[in-house]
């Protein structure tokens, strides 16, 4: 069993608690519209606010393709921690998941295992065993918000871990074909962050 008191209310929560995760994403589901999606071929034209921002600035995203539709954005980067005591941890703090659908992936290289724990209600918490070194989480559809999320686990002896994170999220465009989207920066790393819309990719870099 699990305790969790929020705001002076004790919460028990069992063992398979991700139940509840997944009983939210379908009461979420209920108020989403699906968008149709834009077919491989279409073409879409699109740009960034700008190519270097300080971390925590929002990033704007714009551009114009079919109407009424949704299309799928991926943004990748990778972040090296340092290790201490065999023991590795890295935070990432208001993490924004803005529409639905969406998609979180973490890989984890050189390590033992991995927790990967969200804070939403309650603090939310998976753990991965690594085959080969390599530890990966997937969650899909997380209800909108903002979260803080912690990475950690146990390594061998290595003096750095390296993760990789890919965050896929939903544009929808207009009547008009015409789509802005707003990203917050402030979850991600100084350095290079890569996004992928349609068959186009761009580079911006963060700077402290």
């Amino acid at each position: 069993m699990v305790i969790s008191r929020e705001h002076g209310v004790i919460i028990t929560i069992k063992d398979d608690y991700n139940l509840f995760l997944t009983i939210i994403k379908k009461i979420n589901s209920l108020f989403h519209r699906p968008v149709p999606e834009i077919s491989h071929g279409d073409l879409i034209e699109w740009d960034v606010s700008a190519i270097q921002l300080k971390q925590g600035e929002e990033l704007i995203i714009s551009g114009k393709t079919k109407p009424d539709k949704s299309i799928k954005l991926d943004v990748n980067f990778e972040v090296s921690i340092p290790v201490k005591d065999k023991k590795y941890e890295h935070r990432f703090d208001d993490v924004a998941i803005n529409s639905i659908p969406n998609e979180f992936q973490v890989e984890a290289y050189k390590v033992k295992n991995m927790t990967f724990t969200v804070r939403m209600l309650i603090p939310f918490k998976q753990y991965r065993e690594a085959e080969n070194g390599r530890a990966v989480y997937i969650d899909k559809d997380v209800p909108s918000g903002n979260y803080d999320i912690v990475i950690n686990g146990e390594t061998e002896s290595v003096e750095n871990v390296l993760l990789k994170i890919k965050s896929s999220q939903t544009i929808v465009s207009d009547s008009e074909g015409n789509f802005v989207y707003g990203y917050p920066t402030k979850a991600f790393p100084v350095g290079p962050i890569n996004l992928f819309l349609g068959r186009e990719e761009k580079e911006i870099k963060i700077i402290p």
